[in-house]
């Protein structure tokens, strides 16, 4: 009886029942499949996320330098989101901190208030004012984000003139995943 089942399992090769054409047509399906598997995430990726390799320590810890991020494409952010924008022909990854029309003050200890209310921040591990050569209190142009990175000793961002404000048609969008 053991013998008989191990010959039920195991059939020999010239046993098939499909003929050539038969597996012809099989292999096409498969190969059609998966051309157009690779067309809708060929048009996924390139219209709706984005992926990147984060480097730099400016976001430390929520991200480290290595890690992969998808972006999801937007222009309208929120504040504490974390998005990805151009800055000269780069890719930096910053949070959102306040948005066009609020007006930003930042103390020497470097804690944030957003129009007179202080800004919880709980993804900080210190709290430093960091670079910094802007007047306070700053008004975030309409039409523009102000961003932070979670690292303020580290980070480049809109408290550098040279930075400034992101506007909208410089952001890629948000970070939706990290790995």
């Amino acid at each position: 009886m053991a013998k008989h089942f191990k010959e039920r399992q195991m059939p020999k090769l010239n046993e098939s029942k499909q003929t050539p054409k038969q597996v012809l047509q099989h292999l096409w399906k498969w190969a059609v499949a998966a051309i157009l598997l690779a067309v809708l995430l060929l048009n996924l990726f390139s219209h709706v996320f984005h992926v990147v390799q984060y480097n730099g320590t400016g976001m430390e810890p929520e991200l480290t330098g290595g890690q992969l991020l998808v972006i999801q494409k937007v222009k309208k952010v929120q504040s504490g989101d974390v998005i990805a924008f151009y800055y000269n022909n780069q890719i930096l990854v910053r949070r959102v901190i306040g948005m066009g029309g609020q007006q930003i003050e930042i103390d020497e200890h470097g804690a944030v208030s957003i129009g007179g209310v202080p800004l919880k921040e709980p993804y900080l591990k210190n709290q430093t004012l960091g670079q910094c050569n802007i007047s306070f209190p700053f008004f975030v142009p309409s039409g523009t984000v102000f961003v932070m990175g979670d690292n303020r000793l580290e980070a480049m961002d809109s408290r550098l003139k040279e930075i400034g404000t992101v506007s909208e048609d410089r952001i890629i969008g948000k970070v939706i995943l990290d790995f």
